[in-house]
């Protein structure tokens, strides 16, 4: 009698939980080689592993398991989606129609493929999308089908009881560790006519100009992040016209083709934080806009330094910090704007024709660092945070302002029908939210190349020629010239200025040396 073959090439299967955390140990530590790598795991899950298996796991095919992390990841061994960013763009959907209380089935989801599929994978011949793929993708991304109830808030009761939660833990936080972030929308040429708020005016393209703009800052004002601006082109022609670095301005660019904030850019966004949080616990606070609870669950396990913590949604308990605070920033903002308009119109100009996304982004980063004052984030994040908190908060020299401005404006017959006071600083499209008639046109911006849309309608800007440091030196000169006759003068900004004066001579004397010259 023979005796049967010994199994050698029995192998125990590897769980998708294994292979996930095999991806973990390879990110925490990224200079461990495959056989340090093969070792940790036998000792781990007391199990051999070849070189081959560990390749093709740390692989690009297997990244979906990353996106998992925040979730319980299945034992079960199942296959690597076939069409990453397909899925992707389906699951966002998904949860966006859930806060929507949208109706789901699985014939829904294959119309939504069906839907997608040109846009993300264009020329290519559309998939039948079977019940099989259907169940291996909602397995895969650990989707249930059911039919939501109320899904989109937070009752009054709910919200009360996560603020209790949420303080308590913030308690054990110094102030300059906790943050908070919120988004606006911002169409920077809208003129404060009345119809323009409501409706897309035909030839008037230029005022529904948008971008979106994303603050963080913590909860003493001690630090404020470089606000991150989304619009639709890669790199705006003022931005070109005028040799403009945007990473200079101290601020964040990211684009798509309708300018929103995406789950893809927010999730760089966040390991954009953390990593800039290193060495620090700290706790950010954001709501419940469904590209922040996708990109979040998306990365989750791959913060080191930070606690996020999702806000209660529900209107009769406001409690975003951040809300408040980028309402008061867009009062500067606007009342910039409002200047600015006057002063055109003054010159015999027109506003909406030489008013630049490069000027918008200035006003902006100077609203955020300058005007804004570190009371006002205070009183806003204990108003939010605090309960028994009352908000002492007077901006009542800014509004006289911007009456003042609108007043003009009328009675110098710019505008038709000038918008009042609240309708200009409150635009209900500038809103950040999770509006269902936007949902696929959200989804599938990050799919759209933004290289070929830029900011600007009017192409009649000339190019800005680039300042040499001959002209740079002249106008420092001038300009500490002037602070130094002035009764008072302020001395830092003197030496501020004398300071850079030496940099801006070291530059002037490189490109001599260039040149072949002597600079002396």
């Amino acid at each position: 009698m023979v005796a049967p073959p010994l199994d050698r090439h029995h192998r125990n299967a590897i769980l998708n939980s294994q292979k996930a955390a095999l991806r973990q140990q390879h990110q925490r530590n990224p200079r461990m080689q495959y056989k340090d790598l093969a070792k940790w795991f036998e000792e781990k899950f007391d199990q051999k592993i070849n070189m081959s298996t560990i390749s093709r796991t740390l692989s690009s095919r297997y990244k979906f398991l990353d996106e998992m992390q925040g979730q319980a990841v299945s034992g079960k061994r199942i296959r690597a989606e076939n069409w990453p960013e397909l899925e992707s763009a389906l699951s966002e959907w998904i949860r966006r129609a859930k806060n929507q209380d949208l109706a789901l089935s699985q014939e829904i989801l294959r119309q939504k493929a069906r839907q997608y599929w040109p846009t993300i994978y264009p020329g290519k011949e559309i998939p039948s999308f079977s019940n099989g793929w259907l169940e291996r993708f909602q397995s895969r991304q650990e989707i249930k089908i059911k039919k939501q109830h109320g899904d989109s808030g937070d009752s009054a009761e709910d919200a009360g009881v996560q603020l209790i939660r949420i303080r308590q833990i913030l308690r054990t936080f110094a102030s300059q560790d906790i943050f908070s972030c919120d988004e606006t929308g911002l169409f920077w040429k809208m003129m404060p006519e009345r119809n323009l708020a409501t409706s897309v005016i035909p030839g008037r393209r230029s005022e529904q100009a948008r971008i979106s703009a994303l603050f963080c800052c913590n909860s003493d004002g001690s630090e404020r992040l470089p606000p991150l601006f989304i619009g639709t082109s890669e790199r705006p022609g003022a931005f070109a016209k005028a040799n403009v670095n945007i990473e200079n301005l101290g601020c964040l660019w990211r684009s798509n083709k309708q300018a929103w904030m995406t789950s893809e850019i927010f999730k760089e966004w966040l390991l954009w934080f953390d990593n800039r949080m290193e060495g620090r616990k700290v706790v950010l606070l954001i709501d419940k806009l469904s590209a922040h609870q996708i990109a979040f669950q998306k990365v989750s396990m791959r913060l080191k330094n930070t606690l996020v913590m999702l806000l209660p949604s529900c209107a009769e308990t406001p409690c975003e910090p951040l809300e408040g605070i980028v309402n008061v920033w867009k009062i500067y903002w606007k009342r910039e704007w409002l200047r600015y308009m006057n002063l055109e119109f003054g010159h015999g100009a027109d506003p909406s024709v030489t008013m630049t996304i490069l000027m918008a982004v200035r006003w902006a980063i100077t609203a955020w660092n300058v005007d804004l004052d570190n009371e006002t984030i205070m009183q806003y994040f204990s108003k939010a945070l605090d309960v028994e908190a009352v908000l002492k908060v007077n901006h009542a020299h800014l509004i006289k302002d911007i009456t003042a401005g609108l007043r003009h404006l009328k009675q110098t017959n710019r505008i038709n029908d000038i918008m009042d006071i609240n309708q200009y600083l409150n635009c209900p499209n500038e809103k950040v939210n999770d509006g269902v008639i936007d949902i696929d046109s959200i989804v599938l911006s990050q799919f759209l190349s933004s290289g070929d849309v830029d900011e600007e309608d009017d192409k009649s800007n000339e190019a800005i020629p680039l300042i040499s440091p001959s002209e740079a030196l002249q106008s420092l000169y001038t300009l500490r010239l002037y602070e130094e006759q002035q009764n008072v003068g302020d001395r830092e900004l003197i030496m501020l200025l004398m300071r850079y004066e030496r940099t801006v001579q070291g530059r002037l004397e490189q490109q001599y040396q260039s040149n072949g010259h002597n600079f002396f």
